[in-house]
């Protein structure tokens, strides 16, 4: 594997790089662009060879960085049809999109990608595994729950990285509805 490097996590925005020796991946823009640019150039990976950017979901700490770098570049941005209906409801140019069908396999670049379904509070978020060269890596974000799907998807992974990084004593004293604090 050339490289895979998380550049951001949390509720102020994720991104994570991967990288083979042919194709290079974003998976969400929840950063700035200057953000995303400074810490990609940390990895010494210039944003001009970004190939493409998957979207796990439509939340602002997933896509903060999108609109900028679509207009920046003109690169794909691969997102199921909800997801992308949800961000273009709230942007004012049109990113390239690349529409997936949750739950089915597709490839870029030497890089074969699987989005499947996981539980959070968006229309049709997901999660993927990447396979490559007989590798096998699984990103999911917002991961609130471990369903069978999830557990089936991520078994045999050589690599894993999950996000889920809440606090259970400030989800209860947010000023949320009770119906979200007893989801999260």
């Amino acid at each position: 594997m050339k490289g895979f490097c998380p550049l951001a996590s949390g509720s102020k925005g994720n991104a994570l790089y991967l990288g083979t020796d042919q194709t290079k991946l974003l998976i969400d823009v929840g950063i700035s662009y200057r953000t995303l640019e400074e810490r990609l150039r940390e990895i010494e990976v210039s944003i001009e060879e970004i190939d493409a950017v998957l979207i796990s979901h439509e939340h602002s700490d997933h896509i903060r960085g999108l609109e900028k770098l679509c207009r920046s570049h003109k690169i794909p941005v691969f997102a199921n049809s909800e997801t992308a209906k949800a961000i273009l409801s709230n942007m004012k140019m049109m990113p390239r999109f690349k529409i997936f069908s949750t739950g089915e396999s597709f490839e870029f670049g030497d890089v074969q990608i699987h989005p499947f379904s996981v539980q959070h509070d968006t229309l049709d978020p997901v999660a993927f595994t990447f396979q490559f060269r007989g590798i096998k890596v699984g990103i999911c974000t917002d991961l609130g729950y471990v369903t069978t799907l999830v557990t089936a998807h991520l078994r045999d992974c050589d690599y894993l990285y999950i996000e889920a990084n809440h606090e259970p004593s400030m989800v209860y004293a947010c000023p949320r509805p009770p119906i979200y604090k007893q989801r999260v």
